[in-house]
Order: structure tokens, then sequence, then C-alpha cells
């Protein structure tokens, strides 16, 4: 059973959820939802929902109907299937942001096109720090045809990493078959995947309360497909959605809400995650701004929205507005992600985006040192005999009070008392940050490659993706 994680910063009280679940209720209800899908306008009119005015109303009994019938999405193995992690232990894990069009090259630092060989590369990276606990494609690849982008984008990670994966979100029912293929070549097969779902898809109802035919026919694909489904609404404070977080959260718990219901409607006990994505939109440009402290304090309350309906919350956490690796970037990205992480969260994304629809090799590495700043303060402190030292001190003190040279001092250090940097400076004349970050990403990459596939995987694969070029684009 899904255990929440501990609640370290509420933002909100009990009377505070209720008035926003009410309100996401009463808009399902009396406003309903756009839906421009024929076969899921039959299952939600089988379950009791009407159409009025050209939206679907989804009553109260329906939402609750669909609660029953969904199951946390708390399993994370990886990709050949063994164990990778499982939610609800206490621990918020991290994932990077995925799909950029753009890539800071590792090079030159200049924003270019990425390419099929950044998301292989990109991928590399994120599977050799140890604070990335799961894997998206970072990048879109530019290089080949659109309709191919999230099917070869997908192949290119599951070829260069173990860890546990998700696909980019999915925006169309045509790619999920192939996805579903892919993922149950890199597990064994399709009884393999069926035991063990070895990726993540998340679909992103558009803003505000809009289930088009694609987006609707994605969802009822990714629930159908036996894969756990991520509900990834992203409405705009003041553009897609109200100005004020309060309303602009019921709004997407609505559209969360009326997610779930479709998945449960395809796929009775389909595994979900609850995941939110509010961002701010700077009023004097109403332009996105996405390092605004909006993004934090949303991740923190819809954790809480979720964790009231017994599942797991990934909210958008390491996010900036800053166009370089400044000081702004610092204090944008950690507060964005540090304050969900005090509010139990359990997953966080956005490690390796730059800002400006790119991701970067240095940012993955910076940020695999900020997440592991928050995952020790996240800790907190433990307090038992061993910790509070008292014979320790009994001994130490009276011969001198160095507490350096004591057995305690090194035991308690292998086990993490004091935060390690990898590539934080604590001393004079150190290269800038990004010189250093810049400087282990290239030592990584060159590194041997050593996640290769086994022969019958990877011709599995690229016989998938031959069929998907044909199927896809028509030749």
């Amino acid at each position: 059973m899904y255990q929440k994680n501990r609640l370290l910063l509420p933002f909100l009280t009990d009377e505070d959820l209720d008035r926003i679940e009410a309100t996401a209720h009463r808009l399902l209800a009396e406003v309903g939802i756009e839906l421009r899908h024929a076969r899921a306008q039959e299952m939600l009119h089988g379950l009791g929902c009407q159409v009025s005015g050209g939206r679907t109303l989804i009553p109260g009994d329906v939402v609750r109907w669909a609660l029953d019938n969904v199951t946390p999405g708390v399993e994370f193995p990886r990709p050949d299937g063994r164990p990778g992690f499982t939610l609800g232990d206490g621990r918020v894990r991290f994932h990077n942001g995925g799909g950029q069009p753009f890539i800071l090259d590792l090079h030159t630092g200049q924003r270019r096109l990425a390419t099929l060989q950044d998301v292989a590369d990109s991928t590399r990276l994120l599977d050799a720090l140890p604070n990335v606990d799961q894997i998206t494609p970072l990048v879109g690849p530019q290089d080949v045809p659109p309709a191919m982008i999230f099917v070869e984008a997908t192949a290119a990670m599951l070829l260069n990493t173990d860890k546990p994966v998700s696909a980019s979100a999915v925006d169309r029912p045509d790619d999920v078959p192939y996805l579903v293929e892919m993922a149950a070549a890199r597990c064994g097969g399709r009884e393999a995947l069926r035991a063990r779902p070895s990726m993540q898809v998340s679909v992103s109802p558009v803003s505000p309360l809009r289930f088009t035919a694609d987006v609707a026919g994605a969802i009822l694909a990714v629930a159908e497909s036996g894969l756990p489904f991520h509900s990834l609404p992203a409405p705009s404070l003041g553009a897609t959605g109200p100005v004020t977080l309060a309303g602009c959260l019921a709004q997407q718990h609505a559209e969360v809400l009326a997610s779930l219901v479709l998945a449960a409607a395809a796929r009775p006990g389909v595994p979900v995650v609850y995941c939110s994505r509010i961002g701010p939109i700077d009023p004097r440009t109403a332009t996105s701004a996405w390092g605004g402290p909006e993004v934090g304090i949303s991740g923190a309350c819809a954790a809480q929205l979720a964790h009231r309906l017994g599942l797991p919350c990934d909210s958008y956490g390491l996010a900036t507005s800053s166009p370089t690796v400044d000081a702004q970037h610092a204090y944008e990205r950690l507060s964005n992600a540090l304050v969900p992480a005090l509010a139990g969260v359990d997953l966080l994304s956005g490690m390796g985006m730059a800002g400006n629809l790119a991701g970067g090799y240095e940012i993955a590495v910076i940020d695999d040192e900020l997440v592991s700043l928050i995952k020790h303060i996240v800790a907190g402190v433990e307090v038992n005999d061993t910790t509070l030292a008292y014979d320790v001190m009994r001994e130490v003190i009276p011969a001198g009070g160095a507490f350096v040279g004591a057995l305690h001092t090194a035991r308690q250090m292998r086990k993490g008392a004091l935060w390690i940097p990898a590539i934080s400076a604590r001393g004079a004349d150190a290269p800038a940050v990004m010189e250093r970050a810049r400087a282990r990403a290239r030592e990584i990459l060159g590194r041997p490659h050593t996640k290769a596939l086994p022969e019958d995987v990877d011709r599995h694969l690229d016989e998938i993706l031959k069929r998907a070029r044909r199927e896809l684009m028509g030749s």
C-alpha cells in the first residue's frame, strides 16, 4: 500500500483542501470537459455522464467510481524488469525534464537544435549521475522527421540506460503501440511487461478542461496498454487557468480527475500518478515565467491534494526563467525544488533543463549536485542513541575534546552525517561551477559505454523503429 511522504511544510489547511476539492467537483459536474473523442464519450455516457452544450458533465459519483478503480502508481522498475524504486518509503525521487527542442552544446556552450545523438549522450550522462532516479528523453531530436521524434527518442533512451524510465509526454495515440513494443522488447516480452510495467507514460490534457481527440485517444491507449499513466495538466496562471493559485489548483485538480475517469473507464485498476505543472506568466510580457515561486508552491499544494486521494504526486520543481547559469538560475531552481520536497512530493521534475526550451549537459551535472543537497535537507535529523552520541562525548571530552579521531566520527561520516559535494567549490582559486560541471560531463561521456543491450534486444528495437518509420511516415 502507498504511504505518503512526511509533510514538513504544509501550505493548505484541511478546510482549504476541502474547498479546492469541492470546486474541482463542481467544475466537472456543472461546467464539464470538452471531449472530442467518440469512443471516450460513449464510455463516459455508460458511466452516467451527460452532455450539455457540447460539454461532457462528470458527476461526483463517477469521479468517486474512478478513484476506486485506479491504483497508486508506486512501482518504478528498471527497463529490463528488475526492481528500481518504490514510492512511499519516505524519500523524494528526482527525474529530468524532457522533450526540449534545443540543447546547450557541451563544447561551445551555445544553444543549438537537439539531435538524436544528444538524446543518447544525455541519457548516458543522466544514467551516470547518482541523484537522477528516473530518466526521460531530455531533448526531442530535431534531425529526425517530426512524426518520429517521440518514438526515436524513446528508443535512444532505452539503448543507453538501465535506470527506471518514462517516455516524453504522449500527444497522440498513434505512438503508443510502438512504445509498448519497445518496452516489451527491453524487458523480455509482453508477459514480462504485463507482470512489471517498466515504462511510465504521461499525457497532458489541454487547459482549461479540454480533451482533444488525440489527447483522449492517447489516455485510452496508454491505459489499455497496461503501462502506468501519469496525468500531466499544465495550466498557466492567468492564461489557461485562473491567476490565483487556489483557482488554478482547483482547475488542475479537475483536469487530473477527468483524466483518471477516462483511464479507469479504459482499464479499471490502471496504475496512476497525479502530476502538477502549473506555471506562472509575467503580466508585463505575457510570457511564461517558470522561475516564479508559484511553481514550487503549486507543487507543494498539489502533493497535499494528491495524497488526500491516496495517490503519489509528481511536480515540476527545478525551474528557472534565467537564460544563463547565474545567481538567478540558482535561487529560482533551489526554491522551486526545495519547497515541494519539504511538502512531501514523491517525484520532482526538471533536472537538466536550461530554460528557453533547452536542455543542458552541464545543467544536469549542476542539478545532480543541487538534488543531493535537497535530499540531505529533506532527510531531516535522525535522533537515537547512536546519533545523540552521549557515550562518545563522555569519552572524548575529558580526553581533550578531539572528535576527529573517534571511531564514531568515521562511521557516521560514511553514513552521510555531513553533506559532501561532488563539484561545489570549498577552496580558493577553484574554476567556475560551469567549468567544473562541463569537465565532469565530458569525463563521464568519455568513459566506455557499458549499458549496451544484448544483440537480440538491440535488433528487435531496430525492427520496431523501421516499422514505425514505414507506418507513421507512410513510407
